[in-house]
């Protein structure tokens, strides 16, 4: 691009165009080679069920966004799954470490019994078994003595670093771990019985670290600006600390301090030494461990600073049925008090020993253990939940999602997977409860009885549709009410009910007998005539009064047709149907009161049993059309129509 005042002509750049020329080319070569790390804003809080609405996502322009929303938590308890033992290569394997490189996946382990390290190829998912096992060998050089691993990355080239005895093995991959190494020994000046392993890069420099077994000591490697380099050792210096048979060591930071964690296993404690804001620093202050619970003989120790904080994991190198995982709880931090609690053998460990470093792949966390007693490998993993109404999400604005529970959450982004620029953000968000409200499913309330609406206890606000703020609420109006409930975490639930209030009902019948006939009706068989009151109680619980008119007639022909029967199956009224004498041709249809026909029968010995397809009738009041004629004058038809009750 020509920039006009800049180029062109044969003076030279003024200062101040010298000045813009600059500031381009660092905007430009900032723009092209600098990675943004991965963040975004999100609440902390939120209540079940409401919407989290996640911005500011960083950088805002990447090659990829993979989003997971129900990641896996390091602070809950683990899966695990045996592996056994890849193509029977192992013998007592003791300390085990998970590398990867661009999306593949690698685990390298020591095996004491045969003086080897074997490496497992898992491709591209840490889930399945691995594709690939080679076995390393011994270089010529390992013995029994051999512990400690560790594989990293420094400027291309993968480095491997195995301890045996007072050696460290160094091993160039190249640019692959999956390619076979060289090889070559370094002698480290007054190491006894190298164990443990660690590594870090602080600024340009690589500082790593090995625990004596046999001398109860920890040395410093120093490798200077390039893992290839032969580092320069020294034995730590500074306040005094306790180590007793320190097997495992692992480093951490907060708030710019460094720190490192040893496992003794000689004496079932842990060791924290504190360097300050560099590795380089001595001891400047330890604690020691000795009262967490459940540790013993713990050999293999490995952290991670999880969305939820920091987590550790212990192995108790004993057998398989005592406690041989130990979860550390960081509750005030790194340098605060230690909780630990034995989890369940989850992936048959027998005397695990070493524990790799965590990696999380998708929403799921993994690392390995040795298991030294059974030389088998368990993979140890803390899977993703399924609380997430959007588990996983590629891009880089995510829609609003929900969480179905109440618990804690990881929100894990990383972008740009696979290539340099490669940078993840996990975070931990608190889904709290929101109020259990029901207000049940929609009433009939009968007139003049005293109903009221509950939206239950433990709320702190209540908010209903009539103004009134109270726990419950009396009815006596049909409508729909409704009614919001806050809790003490400020989360709302809200329900709706329809109320219906039904009058009582009164209905008159007029029935005529023939003399000589009796009605049942007001608790008794009726034979006078006269005004009689009885009072059924309907499905939905309201009274309905029905008033019998009853009159006797002389009747020429001996028919009686009812005006109530109990369907209850107590032998006694019930069906209806007529009575009568001589009865020859014979109709007899039934309707409720809206005019449907619910029976018909041709047949004078059948009757009505009080129900309608199979279901019970509501009690109500159904009316009868009848045409029938007697035997002892045929074709004299009579009709007779009427009321009856149906009474339960």
């Amino acid at each position: 691009m020509k920039i006009p005042g800049f180029f062109g002509g044969p003076q030279q750049c003024s200062l101040l165009q010298r000045s813009w020329l600059s500031f381009l080319l660092v905007l430009a070569f900032s723009q092209a080679g600098v990675a943004q790390d991965a963040g975004f804003s999100m609440p902390d809080t939120i209540c079940e069920d409401q919407p989290v609405i996640i911005t500011n996502v960083q950088p805002p322009s990447a090659s990829t966004y993979q989003w997971s929303f129900c990641s896996g938590n390091a602070s809950y308890e683990p899966d695990g799954f045996n592996m056994s033992n890849p193509n029977q290569l192992l013998n007592s394997p003791r300390f085990i470490t998970l590398v990867k490189d661009s999306l593949e996946y690698y685990t390298f382990t020591t095996s004491t019994g045969n003086a080897k390290v074997v490496r497992c190829f898992f491709g591209t998912s840490l889930t399945s078994f691995p594709t690939g096992i080679t076995d390393l060998g011994n270089f010529n050089v390992l013995s029994d003595q051999v512990r400690g691993i560790q594989v990293k990355k420094d400027n291309g080239t993968w480095y491997g670093f195995v301890a045996d005895g007072n050696k460290l093995v160094i091993l160039n991959f190249g640019n692959s771990p999956n390619n076979t190494p060289v090889s070559k020994v370094f002698s480290m000046p007054n190491v006894t019985l190298a164990s443990g392993l660690a590594f870090n890069k602080q600024g340009t420099n690589w500082v790593g670290f090995v625990t004596d077994l046999a001398a109860n000591k920890v040395f410093r490697l120093d490798f200077g600006t390039s893992l290839g380099n032969n580092p320069a050792v020294a034995a730590l210096t500074g306040t005094v600390f306790p180590l007793n048979s320190p097997a495992s060591i692992i480093l951490a930071s907060e708030a710019g301090a460094w720190s490192a964690f040893v496992c003794n296993i000689g004496n079932s404690t842990l060791t924290r030494m504190d360097f300050g804001t560099s590795l380089m620093n001595p001891v400047i202050s330890w604690a020691d461990f000795n009262n967490i619970n459940g540790l013993n003989l713990n050999a293999g120790l490995t952290l991670i600073n999880d969305c939820d904080g920091l987590n550790g994991y212990v192995t108790n190198c004993v057998k398989e049925a005592d406690l041989c995982i130990i979860h550390l709880e960081f509750k005030l931090g790194l340098r605060g008090s230690i909780t630990g609690y034995h989890i369940q053998n989850n992936g048959i460990l027998n005397k695990p020993y070493g524990i790799s470093e965590f990696v999380r792949q998708g929403g799921t966390l993994y690392a390995f253990v040795a298991n030294y007693g059974s030389s088998s490998i368990t993979r140890m993993f803390f899977p993703s939940c399924s609380g997430a109404s959007l588990p996983f999400y590629t891009g880089p604005d995510p829609p609003p999602f929900t969480y179905a529970d109440p618990g804690n959450y990881n929100i894990l982004l990383t972008v740009d997977d696979g290539s340099a620029s490669q940078s993840s953000k996990c975070k931990n968000i608190v889904v709290m409860p929101k109020p259990v409200l029901s207000l049940g499913p929609d009433l009939v309330v009968c007139e003049g009885k005293n109903t009221k609406l509950d939206a239950g206890a433990g709320n702190s606000h209540y908010y209903w549709s009539n103004g009134a703020t109270t726990r419950t609420i009396p009815v006596d109006t049909s409508g729909t009410y409704w009614v919001r409930t806050v809790n003490n975490w400020h989360c709302e639930s809200m329900d709706t009910i329809m109320v219906t209030v039904k009058n009582n009902t009164e209905t008159l019948v007029d029935t005529t007998l023939c003399k000589g006939l009796a009605y049942p009706a007001q608790n008794g068989m009726q034979t006078v005539p006269g005004i009689y009151r009885d009072t059924l109680r309907m499905a939905s619980g309201c009274d309905s009064i029905v008033k019998t008119n009853l009159q006797f007639n002389d009747c020429p022909l001996l028919i009686w047709f009812p005006n109530a029967f109990t369907p209850n199956g107590d032998g006694l009224n019930d069906l209806f149907r007529p009575v009568g004498n001589e009865i020859g041709k014979y109709n007899l249809q039934i309707y409720d009161r809206w005019g449907t026909l619910i029976f018909e029968s041709n047949n004078v010995a059948d009757g009505w049993d009080g129900s309608v397809k199979g279901r019970e009738a509501e009690p109500d009041v159904y009316t009868y059309n009848a045409t029938y004629e007697s035997r002892l004058f045929p074709g004299d038809t009579h009709r007779a129509t009427g009321t009856f009750t149906l009474a339960r």
